[in-house]
Formats: structure tokens, C-alpha cells, sequence
């Protein structure tokens, strides 16, 4: 009951304060706290003194990823949530919503922020948190002072914010879905720069055969029967989305030779970008993904992809495959609202990710499927001190088809994460050398370079969707994941580690054309 105390002491202060204005003011004031914000039945008292020093707060969450082999933040009781943001650069995620309605994921792609209902608990939300604030702040403070993003599609509000108090009075509120740490990151782990580097493997001529009209085929298509299923289709009219780190401005054959060799039918690729202030960056992961997802079939000695005649429209919303900071999973937040409002993408392929749950990309994952797209998502590659760890995030929503990379002869790849939330596997590593992978473009020029990990994994797995999309385009997404799914390895038995197997991309093609 100490929270009910708080709440209405929290309420009638910011009354009082409101008397400096006018009187109408304050009536509608009075009616946003006391109609519009619902404090939840069963309550938690504030956090008591100071918050939790950054290694405390680390052994507490890193003891629930060893206990767990995950972490949600809403696992965490709310002095450790508070304790993170201080290490956090002190940006905080804050999802509302009315207070009548239980769960949005269905819905979220359908709200107007604009209307009544969501209008009145934002605005309630704002006013909530300044009058707070203002209590101990020695000049006004205005939410432009602290405001990081107000999200004009999704109801969530991104703030910097370490007063307790606030914590306590929204962490309370049954309009308030999740109030999570969003740039917080083990001190005792570096963030990282990882998968921004090509390999410096060098290139083994027994992993690619060379293909009409001189292009390279890398030798992981044939343990997934891709070149059967280009027989039927090879992508044309289905668009594929990826988010990644930046592609390259100097691979021509992402640009003025994306249209070449068989590719040359008018298919279109495309750029923007949701992070920094170009899609263009010498970050090479995001130029190998989309060259596996649709690089054109060419005559220039370089590999395909596998949809060598789908579109293809990129979006740049990350530093590197890590999502370790609060503008990462903004930016890839924004990238899947951008991609669930562009019409003509059906497949979105992601080949980042994180090891702790968020709830913004939850939101955005929900929003992207919720529109139709199909999408996809990388299991996780291994840190060192992530390699006991399951599928990480985003690949671990149940609205993302999760996909991890296995050695030809089936086993784990050397890196990869594996975990009962798996779909599907794409063999992409040699068992006889870890380093020779799957191959794709390289950020200029037209050798082949080497890349692995379950990234290379999901960006072929979204290849093979849109081949058997475009098969048939009049299909629903879930007949296509049906067809991907009656067609793989296992089924109709299902591994608790790696899903239903590999994918068969000739047999999903065809099975696809019977529905």
C-alpha cells in the first residue's frame, strides 16, 4: 500500500504546482491523473537509497543470463532496472498504452497516436514526469530537455531519466507496458564492433563452380537445392528488405550492375537508412548479406545470390551486427517501421542482433509481421562469452522466423547459437575448416570473400523465401513459411536445437506451386 500513498502524494503535487495557471488548466490536469492514468492493483514501494553500483548491477543481470541462458528485462525487479539506467547513458524506453487494454502486439500496427484514447495517455504520461522532475530541479525542465524520441507510429517514448521517483510512479501504472534500460551494456564486456570486417581467408576454388554467364556459385547453394529451384523461379517481382550496418558505395554489383548478366530484367535496389546520416558506410556485413540475399547473376567472375532477380530495398539502421546501443535498436526499431509501411518489401532479412531482450524491437518486430512481412532473423553468433548462449534477440520473437548455420556435415557451426526458438538451418561451413564459409560479395571488386556465422544463414534463408514467394505470389506469408516448413530437412519432427532442419529450396518451390 505504500505505492498508493506515493501515487496520489505524486498526484497532488503536481496539482498543486499546476496552480500557477489557469483554472481550466488545472481541471483538465486533475481529470489526464485521475481518469486517464490507472495505478496497477498490486504496487512496488520505491527503491530505497542509493541505486546499485555498475558491478552490482552487472552480477545481478549477468547471474540471471547464466541462470536463464536469457534475459528480459521484465525479469529484473525495479531497483535493478533503475540501477541500469544510471549505466546506460540514462536513456529509458517507456511503452504506454490505455489502461483497459491488456495487450497490443496484435493491434500495434493499427494504432493512431493521434487519436483520443492514446493522445490523452501520452500527454498524461509527459505531464506526469516533468511535475516530478520539477520538484528538485533547480530551473524548469521542459520534455525537450530530456526527450530522446517521441515515436510518431509506435507508443513508446524514449527519455533520459534516473529520478527514482518517475521510475517508481510509471514502473506502477497500468498505462505503461515497459520501462526498460535501453543503452545499458555490461561494464565488464566490450561493446562491440564486431562482423564490420571481410575475412582475409584465402579463397579455396573447391568452395564455388563457375556458372552462366560467368558468375560463381558458392557450393553451400547445392546442400540447399537452390539452382533446382531456379529451374521454376529466381525471385522476380518479390522485394526483400535488409537491415543491417551500411553497404558499400563502391560494389557496383549493389549499384550500376545490380541490373546485369541474368539479372538484367529492371529490378530495382534501393537505399535509406535509420542510423548515421548515409546507408553507405565500410561496414562489409550489410554488402554481404544483401549480395546473398539478391546479388545479381553476372558476368563479372563475382557470386550470385540466391534471388538474383528479386528487388531490393536496404536499410541502414546499425553501427555493426552488435545492437549494443540505445540509437542500434532505435534504428533498427524505425528501419522495421519502415519496412512494414513500405508496400512492395515482403521479406525482411535482419543479420544483427542482441543478447538482451528489447522491448522496442519486440515492437517493431510485431509491427513488420503484423503488416505481412515475413521476417527474418539471425540465432546469434558467438562472443566468447556468449557461446554457451541460446538465440539472441530479435531472432528469440515468435514473430521472427529465427535461422542459425550448420557444417555440411550437420553438426553446429563453429560460432553459431542454436535453442528451440531455431526454424530453420542453412549449411554455410566447411567441417573440415571453420574458416572457409559461405561466400558473397566483397565491399569492391569481384572475388569472393568468406562469410559465416548465422548472419550468412539468414540472408540466404530470405533468398529462398522470395524464390518460392515468387513462384506463386498470390500466396499468404504463412503458406510460403508452410511450404519452407513441409519441405525441410526434418519435418514433420522438429529438433529442440535446430528447428526443422535445413531448408530445400527446390522442393519449397515446388510444393509451393500445389497450394
Amino acid at each position: 500500500m505504500k505505492f498508493n500513498h506515493y501515487f496520489l502524494a505524486a498526484c497532488t503535487l503536481f496539482i498543486l504546482s499546476s496552480c500557477y495557471k489557469n483554472e481550466d488548466v488545472n481541471s483538465n490536469t486533475t481529470t489526464l491523473l485521475e481518469n486517464v492514468l490507472k495505478p496497477k492493483a498490486i504496487q512496488t514501494p520505491a527503491p530505497l537509497g542509493n541505486a546499485f553500483s555498475q558491478s552490482k548491477t552487472d552480477e545481478i543481470i549477468l547471474q540471471t543470463l547464466n541462470e536463464r541462458k536469457d534475459f528480459r528485462w521484465e525479469w529484473m525487479d525495479l531497483k535493478t532496472i533503475w540501477s541500469a539506467a544510471h549505466y546506460g547513458n540514462q536513456a529509458v524506453a517507456i511503452g504506454y498504452k490505455p489502461a483497459d487494454l491488456k495487450d497490443i502486439t496484435s493491434s500495434i500496427h493499427s494504432i493512431n497516436l493521434k487519436s483520443a484514447p492514446w493522445k490523452s495517455v501520452h500527454d498524461a504520461l509527459v505531464e506526469l514526469i516533468l511535475s516530478e522532475i520539477n520538484k528538485t530541479a533547480l530551473s524548469p525542465i521542459k520534455i525537450e530537455d530530456i526527450l530522446i524520441e517521441d515515436d510518431q507510429t509506435l507508443p513508446i517514448i524514449t527519455i533520459r531519466l534516473t529520478d527514482k521517483n518517475v521510475f517508481t510512479a510509471l514502473y506502477n501504472l497500468e498505462n505503461v507496458r515497459y520501462i526498460e534500460p535501453l543503452d545499458y551494456w555490461p561494464q565488464s564486456k566490450d561493446r562491440s564492433t564486431s562482423g564490420c570486417s571481410a575475412s582475409t581467408t584465402s579463397l579455396n576454388t573447391s568452395d564455388f563452380t563457375t556458372i552462366s554467364p560467368n558468375c560463381r556459385l558458392p557450393w553451400n547453394y547445392n546442400n540447399v537445392n537452390i539452382p533446382n529451384a531456379w529451374n521454376v523461379t529466381q525471385g522476380q517481382g518479390i522485394t526483400i528488405g535488409v537491415i543491417d550496418a551500411g553497404i558499400s558505395n563502391a560494389q557496383f554489383f549493389l549499384s550500376s550492375l545490380f541490373n546485369s548478366g541474368s539479372s538484367n530484367v529492371g529490378r530495382t535496389l534501393t537505399t535509406d537508412y535509420t542510423y548515421g546520416t548515409t546507408a553507405f558506410t565500410t561496414c562489409t556485413h550489410g554488402t554481404s548479406m544483401s549480395g546473398l540475399a539478391a546479388g545479381p547473376r553476372n558476368s563479372g567472375n563475382a557470386t550470385t545470390g540466391v534471388a538474383y532477380k528479386s528487388n531490393l530495398h536496404f536499410i541502414r539502421a546499425c553501427e555493426d551486427v552488435v545492437l549494443d546501443g540505445s540509437s542500434e535498436k532505435t534504428g533498427v526499431k524505425n528501419a522495421l517501421v519502415k519496412m512494414g509501411d513500405k508496400t512492395d518489401v515482403r521479406i525482411v532479412s535482419m543479420s544483427i542482433g542482441t543478447p538482451f531482450s528489447s522491448s522496442i524491437l519486440e515492437d517493431g518486430v510485431n509491427y513488420a509481421n503484423n503488416k505481412g512481412k515475413m521476417v527474418f532473423a539471425a540465432a546469434g553468433t558467438s562472443y566468447s562469452w556468449t557461446s554457451w548462449w541460446g538465440v539472441i534477440y530479435p531472432a528469440s520473437y515468435s514473430a521472427c522466423i529465427a535461422i542459425t548455420g550448420v557444417k555440411d556435415n550437420g553438426s553446429t557451426c563453429a560460432s553459431c547459437h542454436d535453442g528451440s526458438e531455431v526454424d530453420f538451418t542453412i549449411p554455410m561451413e566447411r567441417s573440415s575448416n571453420t574458416d572457409r564459409n559461405s561466400l558473397s560479395l566483397p565491399a569492391t571488386g569481384s572475388t569472393p570473400t568468406y562469410i559465416g556465422g548465422s548472419s550468412c544463414a539468414t540472408a540466404t534463408s530470405a533468398g529462398i523465401a522470395a524464390l518460392v514467394w515468387s513462384a506463386k505470389p498470390g500466396l499468404t506469408k504463412t503458406q510460403v513459411y508452410l511450404a519452407l516448413r513441409n519441405s525441410s530437412q526434418f519435418y514433420p519432427s522438429y529438433s529442440g536445437s535446430l528447428g526443422y532442419g535445413n531448408l530445400n529450396a527446390g522442393a519449397a518451390v515446388n510444393l509451393a506451386l500445389t497450394y
